[in-house]
């Protein structure tokens, strides 16, 4: 997972792959959490939303941390329902 969402992102070398690693855990639980399976989240969609709740976490400021809204109301939801139909 870590390959692809720095594939997406981007980002080569392995200088930041600890701060990454951190990033993806704390997404994927709030998937896990939003009640998306793990093998939604290892899906072609499930890798995007989780590369873009990466990024969404990458540049912010103590106390300012927030989601997107393509993360959030778009992404989710739709992970959400096929979650949902199985």
């Amino acid at each position: 997972m870590l390959e692809k969402v720095k594939t997406g992102l981007s980002i080569t070398g392995t200088a930041s792959d600890a701060n990454i690693r951190l990033k993806i855990i704390a997404v994927k639980g709030f998937m896990l959490n939003a009640g998306i399976t793990i093998e939604q989240i290892e899906s072609d969609l499930g890798v995007v939303t989780l590369t873009i709740g990466v990024s969404d976490l990458w540049n912010v400021n103590s106390g300012e941390v927030d989601f997107s809204n393509a993360f959030k109301t778009i992404l989710i939801p739709q992970l959400q329902a096929v979650s949902l139909e199985g």
